[in-house]
């Protein structure tokens, strides 16, 4: 009587630091060999976080054997990897060659199996000319995963399209990576000088993710066929490219964008850029300023996102708030509008326009007061707490009046003993004595911008009238 026969194994390949790692979540396949090439397909299953996987129990028998020897009719089995795998049921994650085919690695038969337990391990190599492929394969999962972990949002099916040695898709005019949502697509095309950037092939899975959300796509816009990080763009190619230049920052872990392997590898500026680091201090005619600006898009929302607050950033949003308005309606073609559905979510404001502040993007209002600051009238000898209630006199379209702050710039005249107290409330005790007028010019600012007002306090004397008492004496 046959046996059973358990199959499992692993699978691990070379990443871009030439590491041994596991092939997580990558389809398996597992097959009989039989004379004349017409193998069964006896299962499928993925590959877990670890690379390992393993087939159910079965009866380690060959039908199709034909010989009579019972000894000589066991399996004889291989396994198949491929890098097309559903790891949703609306996200479909494949990476192809120019003919649609995904990629597989075979691995060796095994004739004539025990019963038990029969391990297939594989790896590829470093000198494996596929390699690229499961690279791109692990940064697509990784990107799906950080999107759904953190969001609950499933962003969807994402297509790569990359050969070996290919730096141009027969059927697109520019050569480079590039995300194409048009005739042909949607699919992402990975140039092979590219392939060693898991940035690169974040952002333009980035660019998937939009246009799975939205069905929006820059494809009109010839100008932004060729962008790069701080070059002069418009609003509609700063925003879409800034949007995929910040995904990759937060799926592979650190601030820089990189061209090659990464994190922060090569020369700065050139060959990875920095995004924590470029702010106001910039010149403007080196590093352009503005949300017109791809670099200037992206290094906002990553200080939206990020805990590490540095001059007038002071935002740590994390990117639930951003994803939620990137993938649901109504959806932007700029940043600006962005800005507008971001004031509309209520979230607060007042922290991400500094961090947007910080990213050479003015989106502040400036503070006011209105109505404007009252005069105040006080007896001589007498003070008044509490004069001028600053919160019910100023405004500001972004921050709450507890975020704004106010001191006093100028007073004409010291003994009229103006004060600002912890309240922020205007408090007025003139000097002993003292009578007169002063004008006092108070300046609200929101941590960005200021205003100023002026008002006036008048000591006066007191003026009343003193009645004595009229005492009669009785006549004697």
């Amino acid at each position: 009587m046959p046996g059973e026969v358990t199959v499992q194994g692993s699978f691990s390949y070379a990443d871009r630091n030439n590491n041994v790692v596991p092939a997580s979540f990558i389809k398996v396949y597992l097959y009989d060999q039989d004379p004349g090439g017409s193998d069964d397909l006896l299962g499928t299953t993925v590959t877990d976080a670890n690379g390992f996987f393993q087939f159910p129990a079965r009866t380690n028998w060959d039908d199709d054997d034909p010989d009579p020897d019972p000894n000589h009719r066991r399996l004889d089995l291989y396994i198949v990897w491929e890098t097309d795998v559903n790891d949703s049921d609306t996200a479909r994650r494949r990476v192809t060659n120019f003919g649609d085919q995904a990629y597989k690695w075979l691995g060796s038969v095994q004739t004539n199996v025990p019963d038990g337990l029969v391990e297939f391990n594989y790896w590829v190599p470093p000198d494996n000319n596929l390699l690229p492929a499961m690279w791109i394969f692990q940064d697509l999962r990784r990107a799906w995963e950080y999107v759904r972990n953190t969001t609950s949002v499933d962003p969807g099916s994402v297509t790569a399209r990359w050969e070996s040695g290919q730096d141009c898709h027969p059927s697109w005019p520019f050569c480079g990576s590039y995300f194409n949502g048009g005739v042909g697509g949607p699919y992402v095309f990975i140039a092979h000088s590219s392939a060693i950037s898991g940035d690169t092939v974040v952002h333009e899975t980035g660019h998937h993710y939009m246009w799975n959300a939205t069905g929006w796509w820059l494809w009109w816009d010839v100008w932004c066929y060729n962008h790069g990080l701080f070059s002069q763009e418009d609003a509609n190619c700063a925003w879409s490219e800034g949007w995929a230049d910040f995904l990759p920052l937060l799926v592979n872990g650190d601030e820089c964008y990189d061209f090659d392997v990464g994190p922060c590898t090569g020369a700065p500026d050139v060959r990875h850029y920095n995004l924590e680091i470029h702010s106001r201090s910039d010149n403007p005619q080196v590093f352009p300023w503005g949300d017109t600006v791809e670099g200037r898009v992206a290094g906002t929302l990553y200080d939206l996102f990020d805990n590490a607050n540095e001059n007038f950033d002071s935002a740590t949003f994390g990117f639930a708030p951003i994803a939620n308005i990137v993938f649901q309606s109504p959806h932007e073609d700029r940043f600006s509008a962005f800005w507008d559905n971001w004031k509309a979510s209520g979230q607060n404001k007042h922290h991400a326009v500094r961090a947007i502040w910080q990213n050479t993007i003015d989106y502040d209002t400036p503070p006011r007061f209105k109505p404007p600051l009252p005069d105040r009238t006080v007896l001589q000898g007498f003070g008044w707490e509490n004069a001028i209630d600053l919160w019910a006199y100023s405004a500001d379209e972004e921050s709450n009046d507890w975020e704004l702050d106010w001191q006093i710039v100028y007073i004409s005249d010291g003994r009229c003993g103006v004060t600002i107290d912890a309240g922020d409330y205007v408090d007025i005790h003139p000097q002993a004595g003292w009578l007169g007028s002063c004008d006092v010019t108070i300046r609200v600012s929101d941590s960005l911008k200021t205003a100023d007002d002026t008002f006036r306090v008048n000591a006066v004397p007191v003026r009343a009238r003193v009645f004595l008492p009229l005492v009669l004496k009785n006549s004697p």
